[in-house]
């Protein structure tokens, strides 16, 4: 039996990691690691993490100062010895089977890289959702697909939906020859995104990836995890435009230009909205509301952005980009800051309805 090495990067995860590491540990494949890194949590993560790791061989925990999940995930590599490697977030959880699902996938297709679906979790209720189509597929010179639905995690879909980006490093199982071999690492500039750049990496350079959709990992959505992309970034620009550099580079990894342009615009406009949530307009934003409009104009003057108000596909985004673009190519940010505040206080009641249910 090969080993598979489980990564999981924990940071202030203590009412949801013992549920995550009994189901890695009661996995019907017992040829595992557990690779847990505590990442400078300041609740009780590392003492639950600790009383696992006495109770099971087969779990190892690293302690490191609070470094971002890129340095603990890449850390989680380089500490593994196993033939193949995934990875698990510290606040979700895993069907029993996942792991011999994916290893017995792996070798009998002979692929570098199985991927399968997954449930999206709420309090008392689940989706059940694809991560790439409805149907299995297999994937070899052309990976189109996959770098468009990693970019665009709702591409070619219903734009009601809300979905993962199929570039998420959990509901895949890798070769680990092919991330090492290949110095694939997780960039830590980079604040979001970053799994979705790691993944298009390995996709574009597997010989072969195999895509099931079998729903065999549980995303769970909590307070936490649904506000995630709210915290205060006071500089932007340099994760964000880095990001879009990378994403810029995989062009060349697809046959169609005019396609790619398509869903890379789509994606711009998506982290122009980011820029707002973590900075503009975030409560902590030191500023009163025109000098707001001025740094935001500002922003949308630079090229990613101009060109991607300028020539998106309008009916290819979500409803709030799509809001966005119409006030800001009239330059109307003041009128669409009123109407973003008033969606978020619409949209966190139903979330916590979701969730509290």
């Amino acid at each position: 039996m090969e080993k598979v090495s489980i990564i999981v990067p924990v940071y202030n995860a203590e009412n949801y990691i013992s549920h995550c590491i009994e189901t890695l540990i009661q996995q019907t494949y017992t040829n595992i690691e557990i690779i847990i890194i505590n990442d400078g949590s300041t609740d009780e993560s590392y003492n639950i993490c600790k009383q696992y790791e006495e109770m099971d061989n087969r779990i190892k925990l690293i302690n490191i100062k609070n470094s971002g999940v890129s340095i603990a995930r890449n850390i989680g590599i380089e500490s593994s010895t196993g033939n193949y490697l995934t990875f698990v977030d510290s606040d979700d959880w895993i069907e029993l089977n996942m792991i011999e699902f994916a290893i017995n996938k792996i070798k009998e297709d002979n692929a570098d890289i199985v991927i399968w679906s997954y449930f999206k979790s709420f309090k008392d209720q689940e989706l059940k959702l694809p991560l790439v189509t409805k149907t299995n597929a297999k994937f070899t010179n052309d990976k189109s697909i996959l770098i468009y639905k990693s970019i665009d995690s709702m591409y070619g879909q219903n734009k009601d939906i809300q979905t993962v980006s199929a570039g998420t490093t959990w509901c895949k199982l890798y070769k680990k020859k092919l991330i090492v071999e290949n110095n694939i690492k997780f960039n830590p500039i980079l604040i979001r995104a970053q799994d979705t750049v790691f993944s298009i990496k390995a996709f574009t350079l597997a010989k072969k990836i195999m895509y099931y959709n079998e729903n065999l990992y549980h995303y769970r959505i909590t307070d936490t995890s649904t506000s995630s992309g709210t915290r205060f970034i006071s500089d932007t620009l340099t994760p964000f435009n880095a990001l879009l550099d990378e994403f810029a580079t995989f062009k060349n990894c697809v046959n169609d230009k005019v396609e790619f342009t398509k869903v890379f615009n789509i994606r711009v406009t998506k982290v122009l909205l980011w820029h707002l949530e973590h900075n503009y307009f975030h409560p902590k934003y030191k500023g009163n509301i025109m000098k707001r409009k001025r740094e935001i104009l500002n922003l949308i003057n630079l090229d990613f952005y101009e060109l991607a108000l300028k020539n998106v596909v309008y009916s290819e985004l979500p409803k709030k980009e799509r809001a966005m673009v119409k006030f800001f190519k009239r330059k109307r940010i003041l009128t669409f800051y009123i109407i973003y505040k008033l969606h978020g206080i619409v949209v966190k009641l139903k979330t916590k309805k979701l969730i509290r249910k």
